[in-house]
């Protein structure tokens, strides 16, 4: 619950700096928070079960937090900018995290079932989706709350 209400005020300082037209920009901005937080760093460190194989946890920490936050500027400079270097920039910005690679696991031995592990991806990325669309189009709704 904390964490919703931290991301919510993210996005409604965002709001308050570049105004948001209606509940269709609150899903766009919701879907840039979800591409950001959860499916960039998924791409080379997905959600794990309890039991399964892992590298060093502040390695992954830091990882997971420079993809989160490389991306975040990346998607702003593609949609916010209208020069094209900018957006190369933005470009170059998601791509490099990926390049670089996140932390290798020490075995791949694990008791947890691969059907599992996929299963609990799947639904975890999906929750994230979900839960990023509704805070977008919820920061927006309290945003025009706020602004009458």
């Amino acid at each position: 619950m904390l964490l919703g209400v931290a991301l919510g005020l993210i996005l409604g300082a965002i709001f308050a700096l570049r105004p948001v037209a209606n509940w269709r920009h609150g899903i766009l901005w919701g879907l840039g928070g979800f591409a950001a937080v959860n499916l960039a760093p998924a791409f080379g460190l997905p959600p794990e079960l309890p039991g399964m194989p892992a590298g060093d946890i502040l390695a992954r920490q830091i990882w997971w937090l420079t993809t989160a936050i490389l991306t975040a500027c990346g998607i702003a400079l593609l949609f916010l900018s209208e020069s094209v270097i900018w957006r190369l920039g933005g470009t170059i910005l998601i791509i490099l995290p990926h390049i670089y690679g996140s932390p290798k696991m020490q075995s791949l031995s694990s008791k947890v079932p691969a059907i599992l592990a996929a299963e609990f991806v799947t639904a975890s990325l999906i929750t994230n989706l979900v839960f990023w669309v509704f805070l977008g189009i919820l920061t927006v709704v309290i945003m025009e709350k706020i602004s009458e």
